[in-house]
C-alpha cells in the first residue's frame, strides 16, 4: 500500500471576501471526498482571498492506481470554472 499525498496550489479570481471564498472551496472539495473518497484538507490558511492551498491523501494498492486518482482529481478541479490551479505536486510515501 501506498499514500498518495497532493498539494494544489489554487487562484480563485473574483473572491471578495472571505465569504465567497468558503463558498468556491467547500463544494469542491466535498465533491473530491464524496466522488473520490479522498482526505481533502486546506492547509496553509490565510494566504488572502484569492489564493488557497489544499493538501490532499488517499492510500491506494500502488502507483498506478494513485496515477488514475491523480487524473481523476485533476480533472474535477480543472472542471470548476471558479479556480485555476497554479501549482499541483504529487508523492507517494
Amino acid at each position: 500500500m501506498r499514500v498518495l499525498i497532493v498539494t494544489l496550489d489554487l487562484r480563485l479570481p473574483g473572491c471578495r471576501s472571505l465569504k465567497e471564498r468558503r463558498h468556491v472551496l467547500e463544494p469542491l472539495k466535498q465533491r473530491l471526498r464524496r466522488d473520490l473518497n479522498l482526505s481533502v484538507s486546506e492547509v496553509a490558511p490565510g494566504g488572502g482571498r484569492e489564493s488557497a492551498r489544499l493538501g490532499i491523501a488517499a492510500v491506494v494498492e500502488h502507483a498506478a492506481a494513485g496515477d488514475a486518482q491523480l487524473s481523476r482529481l485533476t480533472a474535477i478541479v480543472e472542471r470548476e470554472p471558479r479556480v485555476v490551479v497554479v501549482d499541483q505536486s504529487a508523492e507517494y510515501w
